[in-house]
Formats: structure tokens, C-alpha cells, sequence
């Protein structure tokens, strides 16, 4: 497994760059001085530190990522979703 680093000035440039400045978990805009790199393959599903495996993206979208692959992580957030428009539903007919 490759191991976590911190990444130079000019990868995150290139990193930011090739975004366009958004998230690319959530698509919105990301101050460069507020981004984080985040591993499209997790390093501990075997991912790498090369530029083709790394994308932008907010602190808070790579936290809640995690070490998911992204559909996992889509899977997991369509499933909060609905689970809680579910449970708004319910709590309506509850009164």
C-alpha cells in the first residue's frame, strides 16, 4: 500500500488547475487555499499518489468520502436521502 504524503505546491497547483477550481466530489467552486487532495481509489484499496488518481476537493467532501470509492460513496448518500425523506414522510402522517 502506497503510503500517505504531503503533496508540493505545484502538484496541487496542477491538481486545482485541472478541476477548474471545483470539487469534484460536490462540484462546487474551492478556494485554493481551502483545498484538499483526495484519492479518486483510496490508498487503502490499493490507490497510488500518482496526479491521474488524485482530484480536489472540499475538507468536508473528503472526510465524509473517507476511504469509499466514489460510487460507494454516491451509494451511500443516495441512501441518506432517501432514508430521511422516508422518515420526513412518515413523521407527517404521525400527527
Amino acid at each position: 500500500m502506497a503510503e500517505r504524503r504531503k503533496f508540493s505546491d505545484y502538484e496541487k497547483k496542477t491538481i486545482y488547475a485541472k478541476a477548474d477550481g471545483k470539487c469534484e466530489i460536490c462540484g462546487r467552486r474551492v478556494k485554493f487555499k481551502d483545498m484538499t487532495v483526495d484519492h479518486k481509489i483510496p490508498l487503502t484499496k490499493g490507490g497510488t499518489n500518482e496526479l491521474e488518481n488524485l482530484q480536489l476537493a472540499h475538507l468536508g467532501c473528503n472526510r465524509a468520502k473517507a476511504d469509499m470509492l466514489y460510487e460507494e460513496f454516491l451509494s451511500l448518500a443516495q441512501n441518506i436521502v432517501k432514508n430521511s425523506k422516508r422518515a420526513r414522510i412518515k413523521s407527517l402522517f404521525a400527527r
